[in-house]
């Protein structure tokens, strides 16, 4: 089925074409599945994507400003952080840095959030950190519009901590 032209879309292209509106018409039905079906289907997702971004709560916009926020800081204090921000490889991050940087309280209310103890929490974060840093910073800094992707996804949930 093809899509229906704007009001007076077809009276404009029949002029620039020289034809009868009926033809003009009959190009774009014929035309327009062709032109959807080269579209990759990644284009597609990402336009539904940012159609579902545009509904995010008011929750949810403060919770990716707050994780953009608190991502930056956290990579500010990192040395290896640079890796992460860039393209190649990440490098790893210590259990002592990440108490180091967040600080006990941070750990002990992450714990408490999740239902874990400070050596689960401590170890989670050791081992992804780095790579959510990475695929929040396409461009080499902290993207909170790649935030708000990943928070328009239906099977995400976020908690405050």
């Amino acid at each position: 089925m093809a899509a229906a032209a704007p009001a007076g879309m077809l009276k404009q292209l029949a002029e620039l074409a020289q034809v009868s509106e009926a033809e003009a018409a009959a190009s774009l039905a014929v035309e327009i599945p062709a032109l959807l079906d080269a579209i990759p289907a990644e284009t597609i997702e990402a336009f539904r994507a940012a159609a579902k971004i545009a509904a995010l709560t008011p929750e949810e916009e403060a919770a990716a400003e707050q994780i953009a926020a608190e991502a930056r800081t956290l990579a500010a204090a990192l040395p290896q952080s640079g890796s992460w921000l860039g393209s190649g490889p990440n490098e790893s991050l210590t259990e002592e840095q990440v108490v180091q940087a967040l600080g006990e309280d941070k750990i002990a209310e992450a714990a408490a959030a999740r239902g874990q103890d400070r050596a689960e929490v401590i170890a989670e974060l050791t081992r992804t950190l780095p790579a959510f840093i990475d695929a929040i910073s396409p461009y080499a800094w902290v993207d909170v519009d790649v935030l708000r992707f990943v928070l328009a996804q239906d099977d995400v949930n976020v908690t405050s901590v």
